[in-house]
């Protein structure tokens, strides 16, 4: 790995602390904001990838166990099994794909968010304290499939939580706690597959980890403060913003590349 320049150190270190800031904040998103402008600061691919996973990793398990006193466990129970079984049917088609743009996958998946959030919005659902069993299921197997496939699986999730009247942290450590479970898998496939890579990207990540965690805290303490609506409505906003960035990524050129003949997909 080349070493980073003065001016992409200092880029670096900002992307990943306003990444942990909206994690810690609202619960998510932090890969999907921080991989594109990773890439546009001139780390490859895998080394963005990498930085994503691991660092999206640590601040899941800040986050589950600042708010474990607000975590339902019985809540994850079933989301969490679904997301692992898809999972290696996700990496698979990834690793499969080989020969298929994922940007061509992006706008899809943003077309279907903007139609799922556009239906909930029109047809006034109200959120409740559960949801139906199907709904469930199919929302984490789309979720675990696109994680491991395209790196948008996180967005499924919010769009589920969104459904539910829990108060923010309870919201939130969720989210944290099913990306902690869901993502070790990951974390060890990615490594073992590409070890090179992922090595270069381990140590930005371990570099940049004081900017990170100071990130994360700033977030959980604001996201703490939110209430229950607010939270909700930060939430929608940054789910239509990153359905939009989807539609238009192809717009902006290449968000993928091919490592030793199969593309690598950004945790979330």
């Amino acid at each position: 790995m080349e070493e980073l320049t003065s001016a992409q150190t200092v880029s670096v270190f900002l992307i990943l602390f306003t990444g942990g800031l909206i994690q810690g904040s609202i619960g998510f998103a932090a890969g999907i904001f921080a991989v594109p402008l990773l890439l546009l600061v001139g780390l490859s691919l895998p080394q963005a990838v990498g930085v994503s996973l691991l660092l999206s990793l640590l601040q899941s398990g800040l986050g589950t166990y600042t708010l474990r006193r607000d975590i339902v466990y019985r809540d994850a129970i079933l989301p969490v099994v679904c997301r692992l079984l898809i999972l290696p049917v996700g990496l698979g088609a990834m690793w499969l794909a080989g020969s298929v743009d994922q940007n061509l996958i992006k706008p899809v998946v943003g077309g279907v968010l903007l139609v799922i959030l556009g239906l909930q919005t029109g047809l006034r659902i109200q959120p409740q304290e559960s949801v139906a069993t199907g709904w469930t299921v199919a929302t984490f197997l789309v979720s675990g499939f696109l994680a491991g496939f395209c790196g948008m699986g996180g967005v499924f999730m919010a769009v589920w939580v969104m459904a539910h009247d829990w108060h923010s942290r309870r919201s939130r450590g969720f989210l944290m706690f099913v990306f902690l479970v869901s993502l070790t898998p990951q974390f060890v496939a990615l490594w073992w597959l590409f070890p090179h890579e992922v090595t270069a990207a381990y140590q930005i990540g371990f570099v940049a980890l004081p900017a990170v965690l100071a990130g994360s805290y700033l977030g959980l303490a604001i996201g703490n403060r939110l209430p229950r609506e607010g939270l909700r409505r930060i939430v929608y906003v940054v789910l239509v913003l990153i359905a939009l960035w989807s539609i238009a990524s192809p717009l902006f050129g290449r968000t993928h590349d091919v490592v030793d003949g199969a593309p690598q997909s950004a945790a979330v």
